[in-house]
């Protein structure tokens, strides 16, 4: 019975992910391309991304607002080979209902993700070479679809780049740099059609999303915080394996 559960699971989770690879690729075929928009070299107030004052050397002078902040994230460079733990909370009138902790361990475009669910299952997920494997702790299947690029932020659920890249401006209330967690950060606020509020904090130094609080009527329904993140990710042999023993990638290095 246990067996049935879990694969019934995987085969919802393998649907979402079909679905986002139709999104993504209708978004990547008829999105518009982000462009830069550098700050005036005059204006007084403008930032660095690393939070440095204007004129100062380490980073490109950008001035953060609703009508620039998506330029400036498409910018930014994300880290490509790291570790990170990952935690996502769900929330029903403001009480806490559900819990995801995941361990993320990424490199060469390779994903590999363990997450503990709030019934006590372990879910695992390899993504990588426009794959997805999924299984979990016990079980007897391993589960295959087609990945898409955010097919690794979906097993970690967590909502990614191209949700901000794809808001309309007119929905950006508020943007700018920010300390999140010990780190400068490029924030974005904004309201949704379904009338949520969401908030982002996206690393300026690593380019990973880091913090994000979605709100109804003002009470918190999701929340995602990452912490203890290692770049360069410093072991890959054992990480992205299948129960069976196949390695599906390792570090050349």
């Amino acid at each position: 019975m246990e067996d049935k559960k879990r694969t019934a699971m995987a085969v919802i989770i393998i649907v979402v992910v079909l679905a986002a690879v139709l999104y993504s690729f209708f978004l990547n075929l008829f999105g518009p391309t982000p462009r830069l928009e550098l700050a005036d070299p005059d204006a007084s107030q403008s930032m660095d991304p690393v939070g440095e004052q204007s004129g100062q050397v380490g980073g490109v002078v950008v001035d953060v607002t609703p009508q620039t902040v998506q330029s400036l994230i498409a910018y930014l460079e994300r880290y490509e080979s790291y570790r990170r733990t990952v935690t996502v909370g769900y929330f029903s009138d403001g009480q806490p209902v559900g819990t995801v902790n995941a361990q993320v361990w990424a490199d060469g475009g390779w994903v590999r993700i363990s997450a503990t669910l709030s019934s006590g299952a372990v879910e695992h997920s390899v993504v990588g070479d426009g794959k997805l494997w999924l299984w979990y702790d016990n079980g007897r299947s391993v589960h295959t679809a087609p990945a898409a690029d955010r097919t690794a932020d979906l097993a970690q659920r967590l909502p990614t780049y191209e949700d901000v890249l794809a808001l309309d401006k007119k929905d950006i209330t508020a943007a700018g740099y920010e300390e999140r967690d010990g780190q400068p950060c490029v924030y974005v606020a904004s309201n949704s059609p379904m009338g949520y509020t969401e908030r982002w904090w996206i690393s300026a130094n690593s380019g990973l999303l880091v913090a994000v609080e979605t709100e109804k009527d003002g009470e918190l329904v999701y929340a995602m915080s990452s912490r203890d993140v290692v770049s360069p990710l410093d072991q890959t042999e054992g990480v992205f394996v299948l129960p069976d023993g196949t390695e599906l990638y390792r570090s050349e290095e």
